[in-house]
């Protein structure tokens, strides 16, 4: 029981601090009505469109995201064309270097059996050039040799001698001494 009376005894100073305070049962039921009333009023001033908003940037940072990852896929495919690209060209280099090398090569061979060719020519021309002047020589000295033989002979001789004379003695002079030059 003394349970019971200590219960009624809250129960009893409740009711007295309600009386004191001037709160009813009606005033109770009035403000959980204004508290549901507010609730609902919030919830759909200002929760809902705040929950909107924070949808609506959630579906931005998506769609940012997702472009980001779009971009970051165009920047890997952009390195990756950029790096095929550069290989391609450094072939292309190197063919256009060994190309050039090759050019190089061809016009230096052309250069030196160029050179060789005009050598060759000039070593001719040169040599037909002694021969002719050997010749000349050879038929100035036989000349020289034919008066200085005709010159001899008249002392040895005593006597005038004709063409017909010195023509053979001029021949036989040569043959002699080609021989000697030739042997």
């Amino acid at each position: 029981m003394f349970e019971f009376d200590s219960g009624m005894m809250i129960l009893s100073g409740i009711a007295d601090m309600f009386e004191r305070l001037n709160i009813t049962w009606q005033g109770i039921l009035l403000h959980l009505f204004n508290l549901v009333i507010l609730t609902v009023g919030l919830y759909f001033l200002l929760f809902k469109p705040v929950k909107k908003m924070i949808r609506e940037r959630q579906e931005k940072v998506k769609k940012i995201e997702k472009e980001n990852a779009d971009l970051n896929e165009e920047v890997k495919a952009l390195k990756n064309s950029s790096r095929e690209a550069l290989a391609e060209a450094k072939k292309e280099a190197a063919a256009m270097h060994e190309n050039a090398v090759k050019v190089a090569n061809r016009k230096a061979d052309e250069i030196v059996s160029d050179a060789k060719a005009r050598a060759k020519e000039i070593v001719a021309r040169t040599e037909t050039e002694m021969d002719e002047e050997r010749a000349k020589l050879r038929s100035d000295l036989e000349k020289q040799i034919a008066d200085v033989s005709l010159a001899v002979a008249e002392k040895v001789v005593g006597r005038d001698i004709t063409k017909e004379d010195n023509r053979r003695l001029i021949e036989e002079s040569l043959k002699e001494w080609s021989e000697k030059e030739n042997g």
